[in-house]
C-alpha cells in the first residue's frame, strides 16, 4: 500500500527516496521510497510508479 505522498505523485520531500539502481542508456534511477516502499523510476521528464518485475527488467543490477 502506497503512503500518503506516493498516492500523490512523486514530489519532494525527495529525501523520503533511496536511490537503488541507475540506468546509464535512459539516465534513469529507479528510486524507492523509505515510508511505503514503492518503487518509481525517475527520468528527466519525469517519474513513473512500477512494479518490482517491470524494475527487475529495466534496473538488472539495483538492490531490490
Amino acid at each position: 500500500m502506497r503512503c500518503k505522498d506516493c498516492q500523490s505523485g512523486y514530489h519532494a520531500p525527495y529525501d523520503r527516496f533511496e536511490r537503488l539502481g541507475l540506468r546509464p542508456d535512459g539516465p534513469s534511477f529507479l528510486m524507492k521510497c523509505r515510508q511505503c516502499g514503492a518503487l518509481w523510476s525517475e527520468a528527466p521528464k519525469g517519474a513513473t510508479l512500477i512494479h518490482r518485475a517491470d524494475a527487475r527488467l529495466l534496473y538488472p543490477d539495483a538492490r531490490l
